[in-house]
């Protein structure tokens, strides 16, 4: 029976082992020559007054000392105190004028440590006590606050002065440490000699794509002290290598249940930069997508892996594909920032699978979270400051939890006037900007909305223009790339084919299995994101060139010569739009320039998605002024004309012009009778048109 060997070993003996660690350890460098690790660091450290910690690799220190690894583990608190008291004996080798205050701020910090968990187990109780690992996402964050962590006592009795250091909680002396006096109770805390520590708290909630179907995310405060505070915002994946602690729930009392929460003392915060998935890329794998790199059918294979088992859509599906890989961000040398996510909307009639394709793109994308409008306010989807027991903090919102992946918002619609207004700067400038009790920050949320939207009046009406048939204002439109429309036509050929499509699925005949299956295809996206940047030749940008402006072009020559107003059928909100479906096109088939087939691939989309959404009904021409602004150039020339008509027969009718005349004239000139209601309507309430007897009206004038 084998004996498991017990390590003794001195504080003494630990702190010697640790400073010869410091000093002795040597790793190889690129050219192969030894270097003192450690040691260049503890140089670094004490030359530069920014740097507070010395950060050891766990599997440096288990390597050059097994034992002391072994104790580190077995008691973490005691060990790491004494190896901090060892580093502050080190720096002052080197750095013979650090004082005692000064050295007392430096500490060891230990990473690559600990049995990695999830944070639904930490709260085991074998963990306590223990150092552990484990990755999250920061959900909030509160300000930063002082600790006292030292302090000088003065006894009122004998009027000694001696320091006392302090863990979490603070304490008064229990004696006097004279050993002339006995006092026990009467001590002044003394203004002079006190030493804080930064102190911040954080909590970290599970990954999105990490938790249990149904069940409600877990999460787990953290304590942060001296430079390890302010360094994580809200919205950042981190792993968290620290001590599990226990804090009770509340006063212990006879009787009561003495419950105990769960805190995380930090010892090292790791900010990713990658997923698990990409780290955890096999060999097979890696030769399977450089294999596919040259098959000429990888974008068909692509698109058939996107809800294979949802019938057609395939435009949509291709637009959703460019959503997932997405295009290049870019920073220009003045400093402004273009975005590189893609936003598309869905509107289409009940019944069309808008919410099932969101949930789709939630599973098989390597960074998304679903949601729904109507159960989501403006603070849930952008960021909060919320009240706590130290203060206020920050906590992080849908579009934040999902920077650098995808935000699926089903029933976009339904969310209020002002819940939608908190979207206007993600979706533009990619950031959240929060100025609320005393806090101001700005969070990143470099994320893709993919929105799902049902029309105003239940089904879609084609002979009516976007903004009549869907409650969105244009701030919000327009910062959508791709807008379409799911219309539910009864075509008896399309219908029958739909239709044993779905019925075969449940038979099983139809069983849709993807070309690429959705484990392997986000660590495929995942890939693409993190390793493939193409970059716009100047063939493709010609080809894109010469669409703007044979696009542009064309609205000037339908130009309505009756008031000098042109449809502007595209813009360079579309041009740039273009630019990103391209790029994203071109990482799809993990190109590293994106050519002539990538800029027609994002025509393609585009021509697609403005014939639908951009046509005036009334015209027949494109028109993106109904998606800018919610008003086509016809409707806008008509409705000037309504304001004409009343302007030119005031001086007819002094005492206001009637709606009988109004409207009589506006017949002659091809305007129905409801739409000089609607513009009549419309201008009372904003106060140009005033009726001074009832049913006669002139227009204010300024």
């Amino acid at each position: 029976m084998e004996i498991e060997r017990s390590i003794i070993l001195s504080d003494d003996e630990i702190k010697e082992k640790f400073l010869n660690f410091i000093f002795n350890f040597i790793v190889p460098d690129e050219e192969g020559k030894n270097i003192y690790k450690y040691r260049e660091e503890l140089l670094d450290i004490s030359a530069d007054e920014a740097k507070r910690s010395l950060v050891v690799d766990y599997t440096d220190l288990a390597i050059y000392d097994a034992d002391l690894a072994e104790i580190l583990l077995r008691d973490p608190l005691k060990t790491l105190k004494l190896f901090d008291e060892a580093f502050r004996k080190a720096l002052k080798i080197v750095n013979e004028e650090l004082s005692d205050d000064i050295l007392r701020r430096y500490r060891v910090r230990i990473r690559n440590i600990g049995r990695p968990i999830s944070i639904r187990e930490i709260h085991r109780a074998e963990n306590l006590g223990r150092i552990i690992s484990f990755r999250g996402v920061v959900v909030k964050v509160t300000k930063i606050k002082p600790i006292l962590k030292r302090a000088l006592f003065k006894c009122l009795v004998c009027g000694f002065v001696f320091p006392l250091e302090f863990e979490d909680e603070f304490q008064k002396p229990a004696a006097c440490l004279n050993p002339s006096c006995d006092n026990t109770s009467r001590f002044e805390l003394l203004k002079e000699g006190a030493e804080y520590e930064e102190y911040q708290e954080l909590i970290i909630q599970e990954l999105p794509e990490e938790l249990p179907p149904g069940q409600l995310p877990q999460g787990v405060s953290v304590i942060v002290r001296g430079d390890l505070a302010g360094i994580v915002r809200p919205g950042d994946r981190v792993t968290v290598y620290g001590i599990v602690k226990t804090f009770p729930e509340r006063g212990l009392k006879v009787g009561k249940k003495p419950l105990f929460e769960i805190q995380i003392e930090a010892l090292y915060i790791d900010s990713e930069t990658t997923t698990r998935e990409e780290l955890e890329l096999s060999e097979e794998e890696l030769e399977l997508i450089e294999k596919l790199r040259q098959d000429p059918k990888l974008e068909e294979k692509i698109i058939n892996s996107i809800a294979p088992s949802i019938y057609g859509y395939d435009i949509i599906k291709k637009a959703i594909a460019t959503l997932l890989f997405g295009g290049v961000p870019k920073t220009l040398p003045d400093g402004t920032k273009i975005r590189g996510t893609i936003n598309i909307l869905l509107i289409g009639d009940p019944g069309t699978g808008k919410s099932q394709l969101l949930k789709y793109i939630a599973q098989i994308a390597p960074r998304a979270i679903y949601t729904s409008g109507k159960g989501s306010s403006a603070a849930g989807l952008t960021a909060a400051v919320v009240k706590t027991e130290d203060g206020w903090a920050l906590e992080a919102g849908v579009l934040v939890l999902a920077d650098k992946g995808i935000a699926c918002i089903d029933e976009f619609d339904k969310m209020s006037r002002d819940d939608r207004r908190a979207l206007h700067e993600a979706m533009e400038q990619q950031s959240i900007s929060i100025a609320k009790a005393g806090i101001v920050a700005t969070l990143n949320a470099r994320t893709s909305i993919l929105a799902a939207a049902n029309p105003k009046f239940g089904r879609y009406l084609p002979d009516r223009d976007l903004a009549d048939n869907i409650d969105l204002p244009p701030t919000i439109l327009s910062r959508f790339d791709l807008i379409f429309i799911l219309v539910d036509r009864p075509d008896r050929e399309e219908d029958y084919r739909k239709a044993s499509h779905i019925l075969g699925l449940h038979t099983q005949d139809i069983k849709p299995e993807p070309p690429l299956p959705p484990q392997f295809l986000r660590k495929y996206i995942l890939y693409a994101r993190e390793h493939v940047f193409p970059k716009l030749t100047k063939e493709a940008a010609k080809k894109l060139l010469d669409f703007y402006l044979k696009m542009r072009t064309s609205s000037k020559e339908e130009e309505e010569e009756a008031l000098g107003l042109s449809p502007i059928s595209i813009t360079a909100r579309q041009l740039e739009a273009l630019v990103r479906i391209a790029e994203a096109h071109a990482r799809m088939l993990l190109k590293n320039t994106v050519d002539e087939s990538d800029a027609e691939f994002a025509i393609e989309l585009m021509r697609y998605s403005l014939s639908q959404v951009g046509r005036d009904p009334l015209s027949g021409h494109i028109d993106v002024g109904i998606l800018s602004t919610g008003v086509s150039t016809t409707k806008r020339a008509k409705y000037l004309m309504v304001l004409d008509i009343i302007k030119k027969m005031e001086s007819e009718y002094p005492d206001g012009v009637p709606i009988k005349r109004i409207v009589e004239e506006a017949k002659e000139l091809n305007i129905p009778e409801a739409f000089v209601m609607d513009v009549i309507n419309k201008e009372k309430a904003r106060g140009n048109i005033y009726e001074p007897r009832p049913g006669k009206y002139k227009v204010v004038s300024y």
